[in-house]
């Protein structure tokens, strides 16, 4: 008898749990929904990295060149609406690169210095540091690691030779961004957090975060 009443305690206990978690969702959702019908919101984690990080030899079937029409023009048939949005960083004079697997361009990637950046109130912008402003992989050519190795190739053709630091914004629940950019050895240097009223003006706060040694 003590066993099954333990047993009937600990389930009692486990259903308890799961309701208290499922109630804290329903919370959760509901002041979210309320919120975003008041105010519009963008919380982003600052990403930055000022060296050159060493990354492996690219495989055979690998080639990271800079972006050109060609690669535009793939970039526009693409059905993804994301993928066409590259071309608005091209079109803005953004610095572009591409990775090429197997000759066919798989994701691409564009940096925006002082003269073309347009977040100042997600993160300023020094006149020797570049912003990664855009970082997107074909959809057909996720789960390789790719949008990584880009980030490492890239950024370090551009740090610290012709600048000081590379800065990057990234949502702050966005899991697969946060983890390529990890693994492309940047650190997490602040957080930006932006709230305005609907249709109104904006107002940010930029906090630093302490980064690990």
């Amino acid at each position: 008898m003590a066993r099954q009443h333990r047993v009937a305690s600990i389930l009692e206990a486990e259903g308890v749990k799961r309701r208290d978690a499922w109630l804290r969702a329903r919370i959760k959702d509901f002041l979210k929904r309320a919120l975003s019908s008041i105010v519009d919101y963008r919380i982003n984690w600052i990403f930055a990295q000022n060296t050159a990080v060493e990354s492996p030899a690219l495989p055979p079937s690998i080639e990271i060149t800079v972006f050109d029409e060609q690669h535009l023009a793939a970039f526009a048939r693409h059905p993804d609406v994301r993928v066409r949005s590259a071309m608005s960083f091209e079109r803005a004079g953004c610095i572009g690169f591409v990775l090429l697997a197997d000759a066919e361009p798989a994701a691409c990637i564009h940096f925006a210095d002082r003269s073309n950046y347009e977040s100042v109130s997600t993160w300023p912008l020094a006149n020797n540091e570049v912003a990664l402003v855009n970082v997107i992989t074909l959809p057909e050519h996720r789960s390789r690691r790719y949008g990584s190795l880009l980030i490492t190739q890239a950024t370090s053709s551009l740090v610290p030779s012709r600048y000081r630091r590379a800065l990057a914004y990234i949502w702050w629940n966005h899991h697969a961004s946060l983890r390529a950019f990890r693994n492309a050895g940047w650190q997490r240097v602040g957080i930006s957090i932006e709230i305005s009223r609907r249709k109104g003006r904006w107002y940010s706060v930029h906090l630093p975060w302490k980064v690990r040694r």
